[in-house]
Order: C-alpha cells, then structure tokens, then sequence
C-alpha cells in the first residue's frame, strides 16, 4: 500500500479512535455495538459524538462495501470507504491511528465491468479502483420478451454499452452473469478483441446477490495479489542474493525503521500483536526496551505508523512469506 496520503494522520496530539466496519446495512446497529465497545475502553465523548454524526450522515453506498473511520478529538482525520467490507467490527481507542485494517482493505481494485443478463436485458455497472460505481447502465426491454432468449439487437447493444464502459474505464475485467444461454450470447456478440478480459459467472444476476458479489470482489482484487506475490518474490531473490536490501526480524527491521532505510515495511499476520515497543513522538526512534522520553505503543500500532512518518509503503504478505517476528522491510537501494 502506498502510504503518502496517510501521512497527515501520524503527528497529531491526543488519543486516537479508529473504526473499521461494513457499511452495506444495518450500519446504526453496528455503531450501537462499536459506540459500546468504545465508551467501555473510556473514549472521549465528543470523539464519540463526532463518529456518531459521520457514522449516522453517511450514504449507504450500493454493493458491498466497508468504511474506515479515525477520529482524533472531535476532529475526523480519516473517513473512506473501501472496497471489501471488513469480517465484523474494528472499534479500537489507542495512542496512534490504527492503520492495519486500513492497510488489508483499501488496496485499490481492478476497474471492472458487471453485466447482470436475464431474458428481458442487462443492468451494466462499471466499477473504479475505489470500488465506486461510476457508470450504470440498463439495456434492453425495448420489445415485449420473446420467450427466454434474448434477441439478436438486445444481444448488440448490450455489447456495444460493455464495450463502452470497459473503454471508460480503461478495465481489465469484464463479468458476465446470468442464464449459460445468455452469457455465451453476449460472449459471442463481443469483438475478439474483448474476448479475453471475461469471466462469466454462475450466480444469480439480481442485484444484492452475496456471492455474486464476493466472486467479482476476488476477481477484481487480483491485482493485489499480484502485487503482493511481486513484493514477496523480491523478498525472497534479495534474501537469497544476501545483498543486505532483505532484513526480517524486529531487530534488524526497527534499526532501518529508525535510519529512514525502509522503502517497504512486510507484516505477516498475524502481526507481533499485543507486543510492546517504545516511540519517540517523531516516530523516528524505536526501541525493543523502555528508554526515557519515549512511549509504550503495541507494535501492531507503532510499526504502520512509523512506516508512513518515514514515508515507506506496507505490505501484508499473510502466509506468503515465514518472517521472523512476523516482520520483514525491503530497503532503499
């Protein structure tokens, strides 16, 4: 994940909240609970009363999508929706902003196009890499349905709006779902040139289909994958070279932390968790043992910080890679 738009959020003075949840539904039930968690950790009211206002005000986008939230005070430092909601709620009060949640969900998607075929038409929807829908478009049903196959024409101007959409977004991913029948039609109707970016889909074309929308979520965070599975092949071909560009371990990884050496902090999870590590407020000096005039911060909290206050990218590589201490940095060359 590059870092450089969180930057404003590592120097600020006070305590932090920070709220990670899927705003697809029920969002005032799932604050009610997170609004508990927090009064019960002793979190500031008009912190709380600032995240009840953003949390309450906010649009109830479509599809399925999550929101990050990081109140300072009673100042919102962070409000963004994300791609892929969150598995439950994160509501957590602590020193520093709470990036880690932030880090596994905002990783931005392949620009994408849904077509949602039956007999009568198709409902297209043209996806960005914030997972925002920019373009909808409905085709077809301009002649009373002729048993349930669509016609020739309809097959036509389906295409030629997936067409458009894809070219709009510059998309390598076109998803077809509906009928067999319907999509192998529309497949047929697209230029060669197209052929290649569809995946059809087996599911149940009706909007607020979960599975639906949980294959096209994978097929369209790819590129994520993609780019971790690169980190991951350059950490280990550095470490095998032994040029010194590889350290893992928190020793090794907080002396580069401190030199500003880190131009890609890897975390495994799960990540060294609860364990404590002592910060200057500049975030520039760490250590493994209290020093004076620094904090206690979990590592889990100081380590993502530290990596955007040195201006270095973060990358969760799960069970990708086996890091001492679950943590690994790639440094500048």
């Amino acid at each position: 994940m590059d870092t450089g738009d969180l930057r404003g959020l590592v120097h600020g003075a006070g305590p932090c909240v920070s709220l990670y949840f899927d705003a697809s539904s029920l969002v005032d039930l799932r604050w009610r609970a997170m609004r508990d968690q927090l009064e019960a950790q002793s979190a500031p009211e008009e912190t709380l009363d600032a995240l009840t206002s953003a949390v309450l005000s906010g649009e109830l986008p479509p599809g399925s999508t999550g929101r990050a939230l990081i109140a300072r005070g009673a100042e919102i430092v962070l409000d963004r929706y994300l791609p892929l909601p969150p598995n439950g709620c994160t509501a957590r009060l602590s020193p520093l902003p709470y990036l880690l949640p932030l880090v596994d969900l905002a990783e931005p998607l392949v620009p994408h196009v849904v077509v949602r075929l039956d007999h009568l038409g198709a409902d297209l929807r043209g996806i960005d890499h914030a997972g925002r829908p920019v373009a909808v478009a409905t085709v077809g049903g301009r002649l009373p349905p002729s048993g349930q196959h669509l016609r020739a024409a309809e097959l036509a101007d389906i295409a030629e709006e997936a067409v458009r959409m894809v070219t709009r977004l510059n998309a390598p991913l076109l998803v077809l779902a509906g009928p067999l029948h319907s999509r192998r039609a529309l497949r047929n109707a697209l230029a060669p040139a197209h052929q290649h970016i569809v995946v059809e889909v087996d599911a149940d074309p009706r909007p607020g289909d979960i599975r639906l929308d949980n294959v096209v979520q994978h097929l369209a965070s790819r590129g994520n994958h993609d780019e971790r599975r690169a980190v991951v092949d350059r950490f280990r071909d550095e470490s095998s070279r032994l040029t010194g560009n590889a350290v893992h371990g928190m020793r090794s990884v907080l002396a580069a932390l401190n030199s500003g050496a880190v131009a890609t902090l890897l975390l495994s999870e799960p990540l060294v968790g609860e364990r404590a590590l002592w910060a200057d407020p500049t975030l520039t000096q760490i250590s493994l043992s209290p020093h004076h005039g620094l904090l206690r911060h979990r590592a889990d909290e100081v380590l993502p910080n530290a990596a955007v206050a040195t201006r270095a990218d973060i990358i969760l590589v799960g069970d990708r890679l086996r890091l001492h201490e679950d943590v690994g940095a790639l440094l500048r060359s």
